[in-house]
């Protein structure tokens, strides 16, 4: 009972302190740009931890473990491409981003395509955040209700409450200072469950030689699978608000490299961790339900080290979160309440933290009915992905693509995507390569009409010649 009690109390403590930290960063937010871009008050080590936390939310973290428990060590793919991703943003778009000076992807995107493709990655890429909170609200509030006891209706509005108060407070340095906390939990507690799982094993005479031999291939979970998690990673790292409005809190294009680099060193690490702690609770406890690869570990700790673990639980899904919810708002704040309403400053940033209490509000009654954490979250990666399309074309092939063509190929291919999801990607195809492929046949088909028109018309002048 007494173990009880200090994991209870520590995981509350965290809760209210981490809040109240994020929260006193109001006296920096003056204004709405203040509040979204937070310019020259952090650098790009920090920025490139704030940067890669967005990614490593429970649906990454317990996903990550829960999936190594039934496939092996490839499921550390799921954070290790993101750190792939990380690399190659940090060479080819972040400096670019930088450069603009435009703190949403939907205005960064519409300076090219205009405004009905702006309107259109802006709605696509609220869907996609909201999705990924109401997964980041079920599978945090299942987990704490496991891991201390009480309802999970009443974990939901614990998050909700404490990830909202953050936001609209503090902006992006509020959920920053947070954030610098949550990962840093996130490691220790990462550390902590994996340091236990190997002690474990050690004290088995087989120890992981139990496991099925596909469990130690780097592509147990099939090459096909790991190909739509690189490129689904790639994707949203290329078009994630949060990443994009950090990027460009920093001073300049090298900045911007530094901290997308620090990113990508920073968040491959945790995906080992994950995965080798979702092998050996397949080892040591080959009956449970999966989803409890990591929480299983929880009972072979010391009361105080287990209060760390749920702890680092807490963080992993308030990060991302508090960064889902400060795109989302920023979003629809630039993109439609300004341009409608047009407000004095003083209105702005009163109605951007409304409008931040309200995304907050929005997935608490869906909270309770979504699919398996790693699914859903790749699901609104596939959906960003349709954006990364068109921020290639954008800045690498900026003669191809109409803004009719762009415009329909972001509303087909976030379509295609939702439809294929539902219908349980058929024939095995993911549906990471239907956001890639409808947008991008869609926008190079005005290139390839124009060229085979030219080819025709030569061959006309051929003949008459």
């Amino acid at each position: 009972m007494g173990g009880l009690a200090i994991i209870f109390g520590m995981t509350i403590a965290y809760i209210v302190i981490t809040t109240a930290t994020g929260a006193w960063s109001a006296k920096y937010a003056k204004d709405t740009t203040s509040f979204m871009i937070a310019k020259n008050l952090m650098g790009p080590f920090i920025v490139g931890v704030l940067v890669m936390s967005e990614f490593v939310g429970a649906g990454s973290t317990l996903g990550t473990a829960q999936t190594a428990y039934s496939k092996g060590i490839s499921a550390a793919w799921n954070l290790v491409t993101l750190g792939i991703g990380f690399s190659i943003y940090a060479f080819l778009l972040a400096p670019k981003f930088n450069a603009l000076k435009e703190y949403t992807i939907s205005g960064a995107l519409g300076q090219t395509y205009g405004p009905a493709t702006r309107m259109a990655v802006s709605g696509i890429m609220i869907y996609a955040l909201t999705v990924v909170n109401v997964s980041m609200y079920t599978g945090g509030a299942a987990t704490l209700s496991v891991l201390l006891g009480i309802s999970i209706q009443t974990c939901v509005y614990i998050i909700g409450a404490a990830t909202i108060f953050t936001v609209a407070a503090g902006g992006l340095r509020g959920v920053g200072i947070s954030n610098l906390i949550h990962i840093t939990f996130k490691y220790l507690g990462l550390v902590i469950a994996a340091g236990v799982a190997w002690k474990l094993v050690r004290a088995t005479p087989a120890g992981l030689s139990v496991l099925p031999a596909g469990h130690f291939s780097p592509i147990g979970i099939g090459g096909s699978t790991v190909l739509a998690w690189t490129i689904a990673n790639v994707g949203s790292v290329f078009c994630t608000q949060y990443v994009l409005q950090c990027i460009c809190s920093l001073n300049d294009e090298q900045e911007a490299r530094k901290a997308s680099l620090v990113a990508s060193l920073t968040i491959a690490p945790l995906g080992l961790l994950a995965a080798y702690i979702g092998m050996a609770a397949r080892s040591l406890y080959p009956k449970i339900n999966s989803v409890y690869a990591l929480p299983v570990f929880l009972k072979s700790m010391s009361p105080w080290a287990a209060g760390i673990v749920t702890c680092s639980i807490v963080a992993a899904t308030f990060v991302t979160i508090m960064a889902c919810k400060l795109g989302a708002t920023a979003l629809l704040i630039k993109d439609f309440y300004i341009p409608l309403f047009k407000p004095s400053e003083k209105y702005q940033l009163a109605a951007t933290r409304l409008v931040s209490i309200l995304i907050g509000l929005a997935p608490v009654p869906f909270a309770l009915y979504v699919p398996g954490l790693l699914k859903t979250v790749f699901f609104a990666r596939a959906l960003r992905t349709t954006i990364a399309v068109v921020v290639v074309f954008m800045f690498y092939l900026p003669t191809v693509g109409t803004r009719r063509s762009t415009f329909l190929g972001l509303l087909l291919g976030s379509v295609g995507v939702i439809v294929w999801f539902l219908l349980g990607d058929p024939w095995g195809i993911d549906d990471i390569y239907v956001g890639i492929l409808v947008p991008a046949v869609v926008m190079l088909a005005p290139a390839l009409v124009r060229k085979r028109g030219m080819v025709a018309a030569g061959e006309s002048q051929r003949r008459v010649a």
